[in-house]
């Protein structure tokens, strides 16, 4: 039987709460911390049926998976940078003894390496990238902007060295005409995993951002269900138009290169 899948790979990276149980005894925070550390939702969000799905299967505070392997800068004290970092994303102490370079290292190979080679498997098969996130609808405390408000999607491409102007303005518009608020590269323009993965001319890719206030109650966490299917349903869309603008592409250049054989 031939693969039905569009050449499309969607990621999501942040979408689990996992924490081995040798590691949870190493943290100060409370589980609903950890889960406060997640991109709620979006192993749901962008888990659609036209496309290759890889999903993060361990938590961003055991190691980050849109985050450089070499990355590692715990020896900043109370760093919220780097593929493990030393305070959550509201700047929560996370260990009760910071982690070692040596412990860090094998939280890589254990998790992070499994999860780019599950990408460079599909490469073969995909013609573009989509990695899917979720992000506070205010920006949290320990970041520059702290408690500025955000729209409702933001697109990452790098600075349009992952994904081309024309690309980029497509789903810019795509979101748009759905009533959503777009910005691109602000705040956030793609972190290691389009950065690595993607480029114009090789694998086109994109980083989206969808504000949490869109699917979830802000105080209470709890899902809006209906708003979380909706979602779906637009990003299943998305991979829908990404794919006719590829092969748009790929009929403007057989064209091309007929006139100049003929």
């Amino acid at each position: 039987m031939k693969d039905k899948k569009y050449p499309i790979l969607v990621t999501i990276p942040h979408g689990s709460s996992f924490v081995p149980k040798p590691l949870r005894r190493l943290m100060h925070l409370t589980d609903a911390q950890i889960r406060r550390n997640t991109d709620p939702f979006t192993d749901d969000i962008f888990d659609v049926p036209n496309a290759y799905i890889v999903k993060g299967r361990i938590n961003r505070l055991v190691v980050d998976l849109n985050r450089a392997p070499d990355d590692i800068e715990m020896e900043y004290q109370l760093s919220n940078r780097g593929v493990v970092v030393s305070v959550d994303i509201d700047g929560n102490p996370i260990y009760k003894t910071v982690p070692s370079t040596d412990m860090i290292a094998e939280r890589v190979q254990s998790y992070h390496d499994a999860f780019h080679d599950q990408i460079e498997e599909l490469k073969p098969k995909i013609k573009f990238l989509i990695d899917g996130h979720s992000m506070r609808s205010v920006t949290p405390v320990t970041k520059p902007d702290a408690r500025r408000e955000r729209a409702d999607i933001v697109l990452g491409n790098r600075h349009y060295i992952t994904c081309s102007r024309v690309m980029t303005r497509k789903i810019m518009d795509f979101f748009e005409k759905r009533g959503l608020k777009v910005s691109v590269n602000d705040p956030f323009t793609g972190r290691y995993i389009i950065g690595y993965h993607c480029s114009r001319s090789d694998l086109p890719g994109i980083q989206v951002e969808i504000n949490e206030k869109l699917f979830m109650n802000l105080k209470t966490g709890h899902p809006y269900k209906k708003n979380i299917q909706a979602i779906q349903i637009i990003m299943t869309e998305l991979v829908e138009l990404v794919h006719d603008e590829l092969c748009k592409t790929t009929e403007k250049s057989t064209k091309i290169i007929q006139r100049k054989l003929f």
